[in-house]
């Protein structure tokens, strides 16, 4: 297949960049080198991946597949079960390619479920897995998990009148977050009924 001249002017630029940094034998932590190459991999993969979603929306019979086949999507008694081979970013990385990967990843393999929950109110059960100990599920961002769903459409929105979420962390040798979507009905009458009301 022949590679059009963008995204192997990407490929270029990538491998540059790399060969730059393997001139040096050794290249400490701290090395400004180091750092702009990191800097330079996050944001050339970046476009490699925009302009791969370009070619094989634009392009017939284009033949670059990118998504990562770790992902995971099923559908199971009107429960949408997701595996995500990822990290959830930290809230302040929100505008990470990892934050992108996840959904555009998202999106794509639940393709298969557009408007499955489209007129109905759901809710979001995102757990997440660390290979840490000790960690605060609330430093890391849901968004990317949520834009994915509304980009594969299989949700309308995420806002207060069609989707509500809860998080969960774990301990896990093998970081990745697991998500189930649902229609929320059920486990809202359950709070409603058997939650205090405190605003009286």
């Amino acid at each position: 297949m022949l590679i059009p001249n963008e995204l192997y002017n990407l490929l270029q630029k990538l491998n540059v960049s790399l060969n730059t940094v393997l001139k040096f034998p050794y290249i400490s932590g701290t090395e400004k080198k180091l750092e702009m190459f990191l800097y330079n991999l996050e944001k050339i993969r970046f476009e490699i991946y925009e302009q791969v979603r370009y070619l094989n929306t634009n392009m017939l019979d284009n033949e670059i597949h990118f998504i990562d086949n770790d992902y995971k999507a099923n559908l199971q008694d009107g429960v949408l079960s997701l595996y995500i081979p990822e990290k959830l970013p930290n809230l302040t990385n929100r505008s990470s390619y990892a934050h992108k990967q996840i959904i555009f990843n998202i999106a794509e393999i639940t393709k298969q479920y557009d408007k499955l929950f489209f007129d109905k109110y759901v809710i979001v059960i995102i757990k997440i897995f660390e290979k840490r100990k000790v960690w605060d599920a609330d430093n890391r961002t849901v968004k990317p998990i949520q834009d994915g769903l509304i980009h594969g459409g299989v949700i309308k929105d995420d806002n207060i009148f069609n989707c509500c979420y809860m998080v969960q962390g774990f301990y896990s040798d093998i970081p990745h977050i697991e998500v189930s979507v649902l229609e929320a009905d059920k486990i809202i009458n359950f709070i409603d009924y058997n939650l205090p009301n405190i605003s009286k």
